[in-house]
């Protein structure tokens, strides 16, 4: 079961279900309930699609290798969704927990428009 703080890979269908793609997120939160769902934030190489809520981790920064990211990649604030535990494939790394409290942070004052 993936835990919070840790980047895995997810299985994202095409809309039309003809196939899929598999992308890494990290995983914020498992959700309580029944179903073995989990709240993910997207993460993206394409640098030139990045808002001013991003947040950039980059090959130099001490984190980088612990994450298991292959290159440079934000953590999208424009990206949160809810996946069941079937689409997450498995783990690639995890987020020190100092960014991660950062990445909460800023999506709590997000929602709370400050």
């Amino acid at each position: 079961m993936p835990r919070r703080g840790e980047i895995v890979l997810a299985r994202f269908p095409f809309t039309d279900q003809a196939g899929a793609k598999i992308r890494p997120v990290l995983v914020l939160a498992q959700l309580r309930g029944p179903y073995p769902d989990h709240l993910v934030m997207f993460i993206s190489s394409q640098l030139g699609h990045a808002t001013p809520d991003d947040v950039l981790l980059v090959p130099g920064d001490p984190a980088f290798a612990r994450s298991g990211l292959k290159v440079a990649s934000y953590f999208r604030f424009g990206n949160i969704a809810t996946l069941s535990g079937s689409l997450l494939i498995g783990g690639i790394g995890e987020l020190e927990p100092a960014i991660f409290d950062v990445l909460v942070e800023r999506l709590v004052r997000l929602v709370r428009g400050s």
